[in-house]
């Protein structure tokens, strides 16, 4: 830190330093977050066994598995860097539809599961105003 920024940071008070501090801590772990991404999805690319992918159904799955954690990483990624009730709803959409379709449930956790996601559709739907039900209305 140069001696501006350690002077802007003594005028502010110790709510807003705590929220600056949050905000690092957000991003560093968002970067964080991103590079485990990234290195996990090279990691995947080159590690695919196609044969096994055409023989194997658990590997199939393995495989399926990674992607969607991949993916829900991402979504966190956004949710943290976002702050909007639009991300946090997707990254839980993603993990309860992960949990449905990458693991073998029974019948009554696949019910649940289901209910749980066409819940969170109707929050999504009714309860707020997404980013583009937004601009659809100003325009």
């Amino acid at each position: 830190m140069n001696i501006k920024n350690i002077e802007q940071l003594k005028g502010l008070s110790v709510q807003d330093k705590l929220i600056r501090a949050a905000e690092v801590i957000e991003m560093t772990l968002g970067i964080i977050i991103l590079v485990y991404c990234l290195i996990s999805t090279i990691g995947m690319i080159f590690g695919v066994n196609v044969k096994s992918l055409f023989h194997s159904t658990a590997y199939l799955q393995y495989q399926l598995s990674n992607v969607c954690l991949i993916i829900i990483g991402i979504e966190l990624i956004m949710m943290i860097t976002s702050h909007s009730v639009d991300s946090v709803v997707d990254v839980i959409l993603l993990a309860v539809s992960r949990q449905m379709i990458v693991e073998h449930t029974a019948p009554l956790e696949n019910l649940l599961t289901v209910i749980s996601v066409g819940l969170l559709f109707l929050i999504r739907k009714y309860l707020y105003l997404s980013k583009a039900d937004k601009s659809d209305l100003l325009s």
